[in-house]
Protein backbone atom coordinates (compact mmCIF):
# COMPACT_ATOMS: atom_id res chain seq x y z
CA UNK A 1 0.00 0.00 0.00
CA UNK A 2 1.12 3.90 -0.94
CA UNK A 3 1.94 5.39 2.58
CA UNK A 4 1.73 8.72 0.82
CA UNK A 5 -1.76 8.21 -0.15
CA UNK A 6 -2.19 8.66 4.07
CA UNK A 7 0.18 11.03 4.71
CA UNK A 8 -0.01 13.47 7.48
CA UNK A 9 0.03 16.66 4.71
CA UNK A 10 -2.87 15.22 3.67
CA UNK A 11 -4.88 14.66 6.32
CA UNK A 12 -4.75 17.46 7.64
CA UNK A 13 -5.70 19.37 4.08
CA UNK A 14 -8.81 16.49 4.34
CA UNK A 15 -9.56 17.45 7.26
CA UNK A 16 -9.14 21.37 7.17
CA UNK A 17 -11.81 20.91 3.79
CA UNK A 18 -14.03 19.01 5.87
CA UNK A 19 -14.01 21.72 8.75
CA UNK A 20 -14.08 24.72 6.04
CA UNK A 21 -17.32 23.58 4.72
CA UNK A 22 -19.27 22.40 8.09
CA UNK A 23 -18.58 25.47 9.55
CA UNK A 24 -19.93 27.02 5.96
CA UNK A 25 -22.79 24.96 5.85
CA UNK A 26 -23.50 25.54 10.02
CA UNK A 27 -23.05 29.40 9.47
CA UNK A 28 -25.37 29.27 6.22
CA UNK A 29 -28.10 27.50 8.65
CA UNK A 30 -27.83 30.22 11.57
CA UNK A 31 -28.09 32.95 9.36
CA UNK A 32 -30.89 31.40 7.92
CA UNK A 33 -32.56 30.93 10.92
CA UNK A 34 -31.93 34.82 12.61
CA UNK A 35 -32.67 36.17 9.39
CA UNK A 36 -35.06 34.16 7.28
CA UNK A 37 -37.39 37.31 6.37
CA UNK A 38 -34.46 39.33 5.18
CA UNK A 39 -32.75 36.97 3.44
CA UNK A 40 -36.24 36.56 1.53
CA UNK A 41 -36.76 39.46 1.02
CA UNK A 42 -33.43 40.04 -0.76
CA UNK A 43 -33.41 37.12 -2.69
CA UNK A 44 -36.91 38.33 -3.78
CA UNK A 45 -35.51 41.55 -4.76
CA UNK A 46 -32.48 40.43 -6.72
CA UNK A 47 -34.84 37.82 -8.70
CA UNK A 48 -37.13 40.56 -10.02
CA UNK A 49 -34.41 42.17 -11.10
CA UNK A 50 -32.29 39.71 -12.73
CA UNK A 51 -35.44 37.87 -14.04
CA UNK A 52 -35.88 40.91 -16.59
CA UNK A 53 -32.03 41.20 -16.98
CA UNK A 54 -30.94 37.86 -18.61
CA UNK A 55 -34.57 38.14 -20.54
CA UNK A 56 -33.08 41.00 -22.17
CA UNK A 57 -29.74 39.63 -22.61
CA UNK A 58 -31.04 36.39 -24.50
CA UNK A 59 -33.62 38.33 -25.87
CA UNK A 60 -30.97 40.48 -27.37
CA UNK A 61 -29.49 38.06 -29.30
CA UNK A 62 -33.00 37.28 -31.61
CA UNK A 63 -34.21 40.98 -31.51
CA UNK A 64 -30.85 42.70 -31.99
CA UNK A 65 -30.16 41.03 -35.57
CA UNK A 66 -33.89 42.13 -36.30
CA UNK A 67 -32.87 45.64 -35.45
CA UNK A 68 -30.27 45.83 -37.52
CA UNK A 69 -32.08 44.64 -40.41
CA UNK A 70 -35.29 46.86 -39.83
CA UNK A 71 -32.36 49.75 -39.71
CA UNK A 72 -30.35 48.53 -42.57
CA UNK A 73 -33.49 47.80 -45.04
CA UNK A 74 -35.80 50.96 -44.20
CA UNK A 75 -33.13 53.30 -43.13
CA UNK A 76 -34.68 55.14 -40.17
CA UNK A 77 -32.87 56.07 -37.07
CA UNK A 78 -31.52 53.41 -35.16
CA UNK A 79 -33.04 53.75 -32.06
CA UNK A 80 -36.91 54.02 -34.16
CA UNK A 81 -35.60 50.51 -35.91
CA UNK A 82 -34.66 49.38 -31.91
CA UNK A 83 -38.25 50.39 -30.57
CA UNK A 84 -40.15 48.60 -34.01
CA UNK A 85 -38.02 45.35 -33.56
CA UNK A 86 -38.51 44.71 -29.51
CA UNK A 87 -42.31 45.66 -30.33
CA UNK A 88 -42.28 43.73 -33.28
CA UNK A 89 -40.95 40.78 -31.23
CA UNK A 90 -43.06 41.09 -27.95
CA UNK A 91 -46.53 41.08 -30.46
CA UNK A 92 -45.09 38.06 -31.55
CA UNK A 93 -44.49 36.47 -28.20
CA UNK A 94 -47.68 37.47 -26.91
CA UNK A 95 -49.52 36.46 -29.61
CA UNK A 96 -48.05 32.94 -29.51
CA UNK A 97 -48.55 32.48 -25.99
CA UNK A 98 -52.04 33.91 -26.65
CA UNK A 99 -52.72 31.31 -29.21
CA UNK A 100 -51.61 28.01 -27.31
CA UNK A 101 -53.89 29.05 -24.04
CA UNK A 102 -56.67 30.03 -25.92
CA UNK A 103 -56.62 26.88 -27.71
CA UNK A 104 -56.32 24.93 -24.85
CA UNK A 105 -58.77 26.40 -22.97
CA UNK A 106 -61.34 26.31 -26.04
CA UNK A 107 -60.31 22.28 -26.57
CA UNK A 108 -60.99 21.53 -22.89
CA UNK A 109 -64.24 23.66 -22.58
CA UNK A 110 -65.16 21.50 -26.01
CA UNK A 111 -64.21 18.47 -23.94
CA UNK A 112 -65.87 19.36 -21.23
CA UNK A 113 -69.09 19.75 -23.42
CA UNK A 114 -69.35 16.79 -25.12
CA UNK A 115 -69.02 14.72 -22.07
CA UNK A 116 -72.21 16.56 -20.65
CA UNK A 117 -73.75 15.04 -23.83
CA UNK A 118 -72.51 12.45 -23.88
CA UNK A 119 -73.25 11.33 -20.14
CA UNK A 120 -77.38 12.05 -20.61
CA UNK A 121 -80.07 11.03 -18.34
CA UNK A 122 -79.06 9.02 -15.58
CA UNK A 123 -74.96 8.76 -16.87
CA UNK A 124 -74.83 12.60 -16.56
CA UNK A 125 -76.75 12.74 -13.22
CA UNK A 126 -74.48 10.13 -11.93
CA UNK A 127 -71.62 12.28 -13.56
CA UNK A 128 -72.63 15.37 -11.38
CA UNK A 129 -73.50 13.51 -8.41
CA UNK A 130 -69.82 11.91 -8.16
CA UNK A 131 -68.19 15.71 -9.39
CA UNK A 132 -69.92 17.08 -6.21
CA UNK A 133 -68.54 13.96 -3.92
CA UNK A 134 -65.25 14.70 -5.21
CA UNK A 135 -65.62 18.53 -4.40
CA UNK A 136 -66.93 18.01 -1.15
CA UNK A 137 -64.16 15.92 -0.06
CA UNK A 138 -61.43 18.34 -1.12
CA UNK A 139 -63.16 20.74 0.94
CA UNK A 140 -62.59 18.22 4.02
CA UNK A 141 -59.11 17.35 2.86
CA UNK A 142 -58.52 21.37 3.30
CA UNK A 143 -60.52 21.63 6.79
CA UNK A 144 -63.05 24.35 5.18
CA UNK A 145 -66.33 22.92 6.15
CA UNK A 146 -64.90 22.18 9.97
CA UNK A 147 -64.15 25.88 10.12
CA UNK A 148 -67.47 26.93 8.72
CA UNK A 149 -68.79 24.32 11.59
CA UNK A 150 -67.16 25.30 13.99
CA UNK A 151 -68.35 29.23 13.10
CA UNK A 152 -72.05 27.84 12.95
CA UNK A 153 -72.38 26.12 16.15
CA UNK A 154 -70.01 28.63 18.10
CA UNK A 155 -70.09 31.99 16.74
CA UNK A 156 -67.89 34.11 15.32
CA UNK A 157 -65.25 35.77 17.78
CA UNK A 158 -62.99 38.54 17.76
CA UNK A 159 -59.88 36.06 17.74
CA UNK A 160 -61.29 33.76 15.09
CA UNK A 161 -62.56 36.57 13.18
CA UNK A 162 -58.87 38.14 13.29
CA UNK A 163 -57.39 34.60 12.26
CA UNK A 164 -59.74 34.14 9.43
CA UNK A 165 -58.78 37.87 8.17
CA UNK A 166 -55.03 37.56 8.53
CA UNK A 167 -55.14 34.25 6.59
CA UNK A 168 -57.22 36.07 3.91
CA UNK A 169 -54.65 39.00 4.09
CA UNK A 170 -51.42 36.63 3.62
CA UNK A 171 -53.28 34.89 0.51
CA UNK A 172 -53.95 38.60 -0.82
CA UNK A 173 -50.66 39.80 0.03
CA UNK A 174 -48.63 36.80 -1.47
CA UNK A 175 -50.88 36.75 -4.58
CA UNK A 176 -50.12 40.53 -5.36
CA UNK A 177 -46.93 40.37 -4.99
CA UNK A 178 -46.83 37.66 -7.50
CA UNK A 179 -48.46 39.71 -9.50
CA UNK A 180 -46.30 42.92 -9.00
CA UNK A 181 -43.28 41.01 -9.49
CA UNK A 182 -44.75 39.61 -12.94
CA UNK A 183 -45.32 42.79 -13.71
CA UNK A 184 -42.50 44.70 -13.12
CA UNK A 185 -40.96 41.73 -15.05
CA UNK A 186 -42.63 42.76 -18.14
CA UNK A 187 -41.99 46.27 -17.98
CA UNK A 188 -38.41 46.30 -17.28
CA UNK A 189 -37.83 43.56 -19.92
CA UNK A 190 -37.91 45.85 -22.54
CA UNK A 191 -36.17 48.63 -20.85
CA UNK A 192 -32.93 46.26 -20.38
CA UNK A 193 -33.79 45.01 -23.81
CA UNK A 194 -33.43 48.62 -25.09
CA UNK A 195 -30.14 49.09 -23.79
CA UNK A 196 -28.58 46.14 -23.88
CA UNK A 197 -29.10 46.73 -27.98
CA UNK A 198 -28.66 50.02 -28.45
CA UNK A 199 -25.37 50.45 -25.73
CA UNK A 200 -24.11 46.50 -25.02
CA UNK A 201 -20.33 47.56 -25.25
CA UNK A 202 -21.08 50.50 -23.21
CA UNK A 203 -23.08 48.72 -20.46
CA UNK A 204 -20.54 45.27 -20.61
CA UNK A 205 -17.26 47.83 -20.30
CA UNK A 206 -19.18 49.37 -17.33
CA UNK A 207 -19.89 45.91 -15.51
CA UNK A 208 -16.68 45.16 -16.26
CA UNK A 209 -15.55 48.16 -13.90
CA UNK A 210 -16.50 46.50 -10.82
CA UNK A 211 -14.17 43.26 -11.05
CA UNK A 212 -10.23 44.02 -9.94
CA UNK A 213 -8.24 45.13 -12.06
CA UNK A 214 -6.34 41.95 -12.00
CA UNK A 215 -9.23 39.73 -13.34
CA UNK A 216 -10.41 42.41 -15.94
CA UNK A 217 -8.43 39.63 -19.06
CA UNK A 218 -10.41 37.07 -17.44
CA UNK A 219 -13.76 38.60 -17.21
CA UNK A 220 -13.41 40.06 -20.90
CA UNK A 221 -12.20 36.81 -22.18
CA UNK A 222 -15.00 34.82 -20.80
CA UNK A 223 -17.50 37.48 -21.98
CA UNK A 224 -16.48 36.69 -25.20
CA UNK A 225 -16.74 32.91 -25.25
CA UNK A 226 -20.03 33.48 -23.93
CA UNK A 227 -21.19 35.57 -26.51
CA UNK A 228 -20.28 33.38 -28.95
CA UNK A 229 -21.80 30.21 -26.97
CA UNK A 230 -24.94 31.96 -26.70
CA UNK A 231 -24.83 33.35 -30.32
CA UNK A 232 -24.30 29.48 -31.52
CA UNK A 233 -27.19 28.39 -29.64
CA UNK A 234 -29.96 30.88 -31.15
CA UNK A 235 -28.73 30.46 -34.65
CA UNK A 236 -28.56 26.35 -34.25
CA UNK A 237 -32.04 26.64 -32.36
CA UNK A 238 -33.85 28.64 -34.90
CA UNK A 239 -32.49 26.45 -37.65
CA UNK A 240 -33.99 23.43 -35.37
CA UNK A 241 -37.62 25.17 -34.96
CA UNK A 242 -37.46 26.12 -38.25
CA UNK A 243 -36.78 22.26 -39.57
CA UNK A 244 -39.46 20.63 -36.99
CA UNK A 245 -42.28 23.20 -38.03
CA UNK A 246 -41.65 22.37 -41.33
CA UNK A 247 -41.67 18.37 -40.59
CA UNK A 248 -44.58 18.33 -38.59
CA UNK A 249 -46.37 21.08 -41.00
CA UNK A 250 -45.79 18.99 -43.70
CA UNK A 251 -46.96 15.61 -42.40
CA UNK A 252 -50.08 16.81 -40.36
CA UNK A 253 -51.16 18.28 -43.01
CA UNK A 254 -51.25 15.08 -45.11
CA UNK A 255 -53.32 13.74 -42.60
CA UNK A 256 -55.71 15.98 -42.51
CA UNK A 257 -56.25 15.37 -46.35
CA UNK A 258 -57.97 11.99 -44.42
CA UNK A 259 -59.28 12.97 -41.33
CA UNK A 260 -62.28 15.00 -41.19
CA UNK A 261 -62.79 18.20 -39.78
CA UNK A 262 -58.80 18.71 -39.62
CA UNK A 263 -58.68 21.46 -41.74
CA UNK A 264 -55.40 22.40 -43.38
CA UNK A 265 -55.07 25.74 -41.35
CA UNK A 266 -54.83 23.53 -38.17
CA UNK A 267 -52.40 21.20 -39.47
CA UNK A 268 -49.91 24.40 -39.95
CA UNK A 269 -50.59 25.80 -36.75
CA UNK A 270 -49.80 22.73 -34.75
CA UNK A 271 -46.51 22.51 -37.08
CA UNK A 272 -45.76 26.01 -35.83
CA UNK A 273 -46.19 25.41 -32.13
CA UNK A 274 -44.15 22.36 -32.52
CA UNK A 275 -41.37 24.62 -33.90
CA UNK A 276 -41.81 26.88 -31.41
CA UNK A 277 -42.08 24.72 -28.13
CA UNK A 278 -38.23 22.73 -29.29
CA UNK A 279 -37.13 25.83 -27.34
CA UNK A 280 -38.07 24.29 -24.24
CA UNK A 281 -35.83 21.00 -23.79
CA UNK A 282 -38.00 17.80 -23.02
CA UNK A 283 -41.03 19.32 -21.77
CA UNK A 284 -41.95 21.34 -25.14
CA UNK A 285 -41.97 17.90 -26.86
CA UNK A 286 -45.34 17.00 -24.83
CA UNK A 287 -46.69 20.32 -25.07
CA UNK A 288 -46.56 19.93 -28.95
CA UNK A 289 -47.71 16.42 -28.81
CA UNK A 290 -50.58 17.39 -26.41
CA UNK A 291 -51.80 19.84 -28.58
CA UNK A 292 -53.28 17.57 -31.50
CA UNK A 293 -53.67 14.92 -29.38
CA UNK A 294 -56.51 17.18 -27.47
CA UNK A 295 -58.16 18.56 -30.93
CA UNK A 296 -58.40 14.76 -32.23
CA UNK A 297 -59.70 13.57 -28.87
CA UNK A 298 -62.15 16.39 -28.76
CA UNK A 299 -63.02 15.58 -32.48
CA UNK A 300 -63.86 11.77 -31.13
CA UNK A 301 -65.98 12.63 -28.45
CA UNK A 302 -68.47 14.87 -30.84
CA UNK A 303 -68.35 11.90 -33.29
CA UNK A 304 -69.60 9.66 -30.40
CA UNK A 305 -72.28 12.06 -29.77
CA UNK A 306 -73.69 11.78 -33.23
CA UNK A 307 -73.59 8.49 -32.73
CA UNK A 308 -71.77 7.38 -36.01
CA UNK A 309 -69.15 5.11 -33.91
CA UNK A 310 -66.31 5.37 -36.50
CA UNK A 311 -62.83 5.04 -35.29
CA UNK A 312 -61.16 7.45 -37.99
CA UNK A 313 -60.00 10.09 -35.14
CA UNK A 314 -58.63 6.84 -33.00
CA UNK A 315 -56.16 6.00 -35.46
CA UNK A 316 -55.39 9.51 -36.67
CA UNK A 317 -54.38 9.91 -33.03
CA UNK A 318 -52.09 6.56 -33.42
CA UNK A 319 -50.91 8.39 -36.78
CA UNK A 320 -50.09 11.66 -34.64
CA UNK A 321 -48.62 9.44 -32.28
CA UNK A 322 -45.98 7.78 -34.98
CA UNK A 323 -45.10 11.00 -36.34
CA UNK A 324 -44.19 12.56 -33.54
CA UNK A 325 -41.88 9.02 -32.13
CA UNK A 326 -39.96 9.19 -35.64
CA UNK A 327 -39.32 12.85 -34.96
CA UNK A 328 -37.91 12.55 -31.71
CA UNK A 329 -36.01 9.55 -32.77
CA UNK A 330 -34.60 12.08 -35.93
CA UNK A 331 -33.89 14.65 -33.57
CA UNK A 332 -31.74 12.28 -31.37
CA UNK A 333 -29.69 10.81 -33.92
CA UNK A 334 -29.87 13.26 -36.87
CA UNK A 335 -30.79 17.24 -36.17
CA UNK A 336 -29.21 17.80 -33.33
CA UNK A 337 -25.72 16.17 -33.51
CA UNK A 338 -25.67 18.35 -36.70
CA UNK A 339 -27.63 21.46 -36.40
CA UNK A 340 -26.70 22.04 -32.61
CA UNK A 341 -22.83 23.34 -32.69
CA UNK A 342 -20.43 20.96 -30.73
CA UNK A 343 -19.44 24.35 -28.50
CA UNK A 344 -23.18 24.03 -27.18
CA UNK A 345 -23.44 20.36 -26.61
CA UNK A 346 -24.77 19.61 -23.09
CA UNK A 347 -25.30 16.55 -21.85
CA UNK A 348 -28.75 15.53 -21.25
CA UNK A 349 -28.10 14.82 -17.87
CA UNK A 350 -27.24 18.74 -17.39
CA UNK A 351 -29.79 20.02 -19.22
CA UNK A 352 -32.82 18.01 -17.15
CA UNK A 353 -30.26 19.65 -13.92
CA UNK A 354 -30.29 23.16 -15.42
CA UNK A 355 -34.25 23.14 -15.97
CA UNK A 356 -34.55 21.97 -11.89
CA UNK A 357 -32.24 24.57 -10.75
CA UNK A 358 -33.02 27.72 -12.64
CA UNK A 359 -36.81 26.77 -12.75
CA UNK A 360 -36.38 26.85 -8.80
CA UNK A 361 -34.56 29.85 -8.94
CA UNK A 362 -36.61 31.77 -11.46
CA UNK A 363 -39.60 29.70 -12.10
CA UNK A 364 -40.96 29.58 -15.96
CA UNK A 365 -38.47 32.21 -17.51
CA UNK A 366 -35.68 29.92 -15.73
CA UNK A 367 -36.71 26.62 -17.46
CA UNK A 368 -36.70 28.58 -21.06
CA UNK A 369 -33.13 30.06 -20.41
CA UNK A 370 -32.21 26.73 -18.82
CA UNK A 371 -30.03 25.78 -21.78
CA UNK A 372 -28.08 28.97 -22.47
CA UNK A 373 -28.06 29.43 -18.84
CA UNK A 374 -26.02 26.14 -18.78
CA UNK A 375 -23.76 26.84 -22.27
CA UNK A 376 -23.06 29.89 -19.64
CA UNK A 377 -21.38 27.49 -16.73
CA UNK A 378 -19.99 25.15 -19.54
CA UNK A 379 -17.69 28.12 -20.91
CA UNK A 380 -17.22 29.35 -17.48
CA UNK A 381 -16.18 26.01 -16.31
CA UNK A 382 -14.63 25.58 -19.69
CA UNK A 383 -12.17 28.41 -19.73
CA UNK A 384 -11.08 27.34 -15.74
CA UNK A 385 -10.03 23.98 -17.16
CA UNK A 386 -8.00 25.41 -19.37
CA UNK A 387 -6.60 28.01 -17.32
CA UNK A 388 -5.28 25.00 -15.04
CA UNK A 389 -3.89 23.39 -17.29
CA UNK A 390 -1.56 26.16 -18.53
CA UNK A 391 -0.55 26.28 -14.67
CA UNK A 392 0.28 22.76 -14.90
CA UNK A 393 2.26 22.19 -17.75
CA UNK A 394 5.68 22.49 -17.15
CA UNK A 395 7.57 25.49 -19.11
CA UNK A 396 9.82 24.57 -21.83
CA UNK A 397 13.64 25.11 -20.61
CA UNK A 398 15.56 26.96 -22.82
CA UNK A 399 18.92 25.75 -24.52
CA UNK A 400 22.18 27.15 -23.09
CA UNK A 401 23.60 29.05 -25.30
CA UNK A 402 27.11 28.82 -23.64
CA UNK A 403 26.93 25.00 -24.03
Amino acid sequence: MNKNLFSKEKLQTFLLIVSIITVSLVGLYVLNLLAANIISGIGAAARSVLIPFFLAFFLSFIIGPLSHLIHNTLKIPKRTSIVLAIFIGFIALGGMFFLIASFFVSQILSIFQALLVYFEGSHQEAFIIELIQVIQAYFQDTHVTEIWEQISSEGVTIEKLMSYVGNVFVFISGTASNLFEAIFSIVLTPVFLYYLIKEKSLVFKSILKIFPQSIRTHVTELGIRSETVIGQYFRGQGLLMLITALYFGISLSILSLFVPGFILGFAIAFGLISGIMTIIPYIGAWISLAVPLIFLFTKHLELQVTQEGEMIFIIAIIVVLMIYLVEQLLEGSVIQPYVMNKQVHIHPLVVISSLIFFGGIFGFIGVLLAVPLAGLLRALFQYVGELNERKEKPAKKLPNPIE
